[in-house]
């Protein structure tokens, strides 16, 4: 996986996704969701979920990994919204990349009559910075904050809770 995300060409990522499917093709979307049970969330991610969802905060969960996993982890935790890449019932691939975050929350503010000043985003990776810097109130978990997200709150420890408390302050 950490090899997966480092590349950078679309190209690259889409031949990644095809060989991924040959993988998971055998056992189906329904039978990996299982095993994601065992998945180690972020510090405080289900405390500050429910902060959110106390204040009536909707929340998206906007990944490039695939949409029936994203789907799960937001039912799991409450989110409102849920968006990644599609495996398709024909096997095909509904790509979603880093720049599509941004045009999916863009189109989730107008749907919803938000202005833009009322989103707040948490991201990763690089891939995050075009949803970083739309968003308002930007927050970056990675190592090293990247030079184009001079706005962002670097959180160094993911804390989601913490976070979600300063959102709210």
């Amino acid at each position: 996986m950490d090899a997966f995300e480092r590349l950078r060409l679309q190209e690259e990522i889409a031949v990644g996704r095809e060989a991924m499917l040959e993988w998971y093709a055998p056992f189906g979307s329904s039978n990996l969701i299982a095993y994601l049970s065992e998945l180690r969330l972020a510090p405080g991610v289900r405390q500050g979920f429910s902060r959110l969802k106390d204040a009536g905060i909707k929340i998206a969960l906007v990944s490039i990994t695939w949409e029936f996993a994203v789907g799960w982890l937001a039912s799991e935790l409450g989110a409102d919204y849920a968006v990644g890449t599609g495996w398709q019932g024909d096997g095909s691939i509904a790509h979603f990349w880093p720049e599509d975050k941004a045009n999916y929350l863009n189109a989730l503010l107008a749907e919803l009559n938000l202005k833009r000043d009322a989103l707040a985003a948490v991201g990763d990776s690089q891939g995050d910075i075009p949803m970083l810097n739309l968003a308002s109130r930007s927050y970056f978990v990675g190592g090293d904050l990247p030079s184009e997200l001079s706005h962002a709150k670097h959180w160094h420890d993911a804390n989601i809770e913490e976070i979600v408390l300063d959102m709210l302050a």
